[in-house]
């Protein structure tokens, strides 16, 4: 049982390092030698890794095919789909999952074949109540899913893999294309889900009593999540692992009681197993069927199949099958947060038992629980919770980027509060609802059950901390010497570790390699712009990159970048135009980062210093000089965009030149009172726009390497093929953010290296080749 369970857990692992799917021989090869090597050998693992290599390819390939099917360009067509997810009607609908059921284009585009496969995410402005069930022929520009890609923040190529989503599908409402309505029918569960929001229409925690009850938590604003993410607690927001226990454990109780009216038949001991598992299915599907639901069920289903037969597995077999039959049944769930989550947690605990050699609770007599045995109760527990502070921490810093101090103290009381209190009302109020009066009585009560939890993480808020790259080696140390010194404990192995202090030792001491002098990033930001000088710990932003309603784009990726390379607060600010794509970031990335010098060319910018012509300041050997505007001005468009050259201060090296949104006016007077200007590497103006990068300028400034920040779908074409092509007739090097993800350029006295996000990312099987 081990070797296939490791063997299937493995072989699906496989996926997290292919770049390209390899061709089918390859592995019925590998089917082939396992299946020699199991008949001389008697081993499974080899014969199970490759059985399930191939079912993972096979299932990646199929991905990629249905991606295939998808327009590679924004494609207009009519599509009927069925809305897939469950929706809060007291919330604006924009973003949502449906399932296509069939396509057809106006222009009879060849090729062309969507079919029941195939999932979307679908952007729909001012759409009316949708309801999961219903069928809408929609008009749509429909196109594959290209994420932005930074070296930190929010993956949209990972996360459509993750939930096996196939394509975008923006609503456009013109003329006779309106959407219909075509079948108006609603599923159980999001009648289940209305007839709870309006019991709980008043309640002050509605949002979290709707997570809790159907894993439903678009009503949680900006605020809850900061408060959950700083206390370490948002994983209580999730129908988790032990929800699906206590629900197990209500139906386990319900059977036992059953089974005594039963007559005494060897059939019916099998009754509290069946009744326990339809509870937890029954929680389990109003929950979406999530990953932890998912793989709480086969640990629930293993445990208690154990329990009925009296069988014995240790506690690892159980996590090891679970894992297995988790990846047969949702091979994409390892490119999830929650599939990490959710198995990382359960093995610490696992580790801790074994660690223990008991579990926590285990020494306390069912007939008495004096001070004593709670006193260690409670010790154990706030060892768990140091545990899983400690050992979490891989997680946390790979998905999140930091971790919450304030977790075990949060937790602690949190999880059985909410575990032991909360979801029982919560269950026992959704299993009433045929009894509206008593459903509401118990939806009240785990409403006020959530009061000191809610108004307690409050106190919590700021106790997040984001932990950079320069982290790691701490990170991985701290981690050895837990589990070190508790599997393998120090008086045992003394020598061991004072061979690896010794390793240590001498690796600090190993003269360290030449400083980086300075560095250059230009984020992959969609249609807008945002740039980071770093050095020394310490950075300049140029521009904040766009904004549209509530969303900014800053806080997706600018902030998770900054943060990633341990950035607390900035040096300088310079907004080059007031232009959203440019700007609309500029007062997140104030309040957060504090900038100690902010420049504009806007004078109506309060706080800001002017950005205009003859304008310098050195910043840890380096110079910026500020090139253009002449002068500032009431509101800075294009043609105003501060312009800044940076190189070092003996004007030596490399040197750059951020341009902003100049237009070719501005470029020719810009040339005119500069006539030296020249810079290796320059941000091509106003993303390659045809208005910009005459050929004067670029003749003028000579740069080897031109720089474009824009979307690869935006509105506009941008960048020009024209301004394109007047760059590379002149063997000026160029990238593109919209193609190569954030671009990277290490520079030092004599020369620069230039390192792309998606050249990074290449091993990666499901980024899009074609770009």
């Amino acid at each position: 049982m081990l070797q296939i369970a490791l063997g299937i857990a493995i072989g699906f692992h496989t996926l997290l390092v292919l770049s390209v799917i390899p061709p089918y021989w390859w592995y019925m090869t590998g089917i082939i030698v396992s299946v020699v090597i199991y008949y001389y050998c008697r081993n499974h693992f080899l014969f199970w890794f490759s059985i399930s290599a191939f079912l993972a390819a096979l299932s990646a390939e199929q991905y990629l095919k249905k991606v295939d099917d998808v327009p590679l360009n924004r494609t207009n067509l009519t599509i009927n789909v069925r809305v897939s997810a469950v929706l809060n009607e007291n919330i604006p609908n924009t973003y949502f999952e449906a399932v296509v059921i069939d396509a057809h284009s106006p222009s009879n585009r060849a090729g062309l074949s969507l079919s029941s496969s195939h999932h979307l995410l679908i952007l729909w402005h001012d759409a009316p109540v949708l309801k999961q069930g219903q069928i809408w022929q929609l008009p749509v520009k429909l196109s594959r899913i290209v994420g932005r890609i930074n070296q930190a923040g929010f993956d949209a190529e990972r996360h459509a893999v993750s939930r096996n989503i196939h394509g975008r599908a923006v609503v456009r409402v013109s003329g006779s294309n309106i959407p219909v309505l075509i079948s108006n029918y609603i599923t159980w569960r999001q009648q289940l889900f209305d007839r709870v929001t309006q019991l709980t229409n008043n309640m002050p925690y509605q949002a979290y009593l709707l997570a809790l009850a159907f894993g439903e938590r678009s009503g949680l604003d900006k605020d809850d999540w900061v408060k959950l993410r700083d206390s370490g607690t948002a994983h209580l927001l999730a129908i988790s692992g032990l929800h699906i226990a206590l629900a197990m454990l209500l139906g386990w109780v319900i059977g036992v009681k059953l089974k005594l009216l039963l007559p005494q038949k060897t059939l019916f001991i099998w009754t509290p197993m069946i009744t326990g598992l339809t509870v937890a299915l029954i929680y389990a599907w109003l929950a979406g069927l999530t990953i932890p639901t998912i793989r709480a069920l086969f640990m629930c289903l293993i445990i208690a199949s154990l329990k009925t037969t009296g069988a014995y597995w240790r506690h690892w077999q159980v996590l090891l099958v679970t894992l297995s039959l988790s990846l047969l049944l949702a091979p994409f769930a390892i490119y999830s947060a929650s599939f990490w989550l959710s198995f990382y947690a359960v093995a610490v605990l696992v580790l801790f038992s074994v660690g223990q050699r008991y579990f926590p609770l285990a020494k306390i007599p069912h007939r008495t629980l004096s001070t004593t045995h709670l006193h260690d109760s409670f010790l154990q527990l706030v060892k768990i919770q140091c545990w899983l502070l400690v050992l979490m921490l891989p997680i946390q810093w790979l998905w999140f980027g930091g971790i919450s101090f304030a977790a075990p103290v949060a937790n602690l009381f949190a999880v059985p509060w909410v575990s032991f209190i909360t979801v029982p009302f919560v269950l026992m109020a959704v299993m009433t609802l045929w009894l509206p009066v008593l459903s509401g009585i118990l939806w009240q009560c785990a409403n006020w059950s959530l009061f000191p939890i809610v108004e307690g993480i409050a106190w919590l808020e700021g106790a997040w901390y984001g932990l950079s790259t320069s982290y790691q080696p701490l990170l991985w140390s701290v981690i050895v010497i837990v589990l070190g010194a508790t599997l393998l404990p120090i008086k045992r192995f003394k020598w061991l570790y004072l061979s690896i202090l010794f390793l240590s030792v001498m690796g600090i001491l190993k003269p360290s390699k030449k400083p980086l002098q300075w560095q250059i990033m230009v984020l992959d930001v969609g249609h807008g712009l945002a740039v980071i000088i770093h050095k020394a710990g310490r950075a300049i932003l140029y521009d904040t990159g766009n904004r549209w309603q509530e969303n900014v784009v800053a806080e997706s990726t600018i902030l998770p970048v900054l943060e990633n390379i341990g950035i607390k607060q900035l040096d300088y600010l310079v907004i080059s135009h007031d232009d959203s794509d440019h700007a609309g970031g500029k007062t997140l990335i104030s309040e957060k980062f504090s900038p100690q010098y902010r420049y504009s060319s806007n004078y109506n910018d309060a706080g800001y210093l002017p950005c205009i012509k003859g304008q310098t300041w050195n910043w840890q050997g380096l110079r910026f000089t500020v090139q253009w505007p002449m002068q500032q001005v009431s509101r800075a468009r294009n043609p105003h965009s501060c312009v800044v050259r940076v190189q070092t201060e003996n004007q030596q090296g490399p040197s750059l030149l951020l341009t902003g949104d100049i237009d070719a006016i501005a470029e020719l007077m810009l040339v005119k009172y500069t006539p030296r200007l020249t810079a290796d590497i320059v941000l091509v103006p106003h993303h390659g726009s045809k208005t910009s990068s005459t050929n004067t300028f670029l003749d003028h400034v000579k740069p080897s390497l031109a720089l474009v920040s824009t979307g690869i779908f935006n509105s506009w074409n941008l960048p020009s093929k024209t301004v394109k092509e007047r760059y590379q007739q002149r063997n000026i090097q160029w990238l593109s953010t919209g193609r190569v993800g954030q671009i990277t350029i290490n520079v030092d006295d004599e020369s620069y290296q230039v390192r792309t996000q998606r050249s990074m990312t290449a091993t990666q099987w499901y980024r899009p080749k074609w770009l």
